[in-house]
């Protein structure tokens, strides 16, 4: 087994990165706003699939 080091980063739209502590509080709300919608979404078509 690999010992990986994963951080939670934000990417803009050019690609830069933005570790989570470096993103203000308006931002990271959007962003896990945009997260959760895309996870509800995956899991009602896996849903769907079965």
């Amino acid at each position: 087994m690999v010992n990986r080091k994963l951080e939670l980063v934000f990417i803009d739209k050019e690609g830069k990165y933005y570790p989570l502590d470096e993103v203000d509080r308006e931002e990271l709300a959007v962003g896990l706003e945009r997260i959760t919608k895309e996870v509800a979404k995956r899991l009602q078509l896996l849903k769907d699939q079965r």
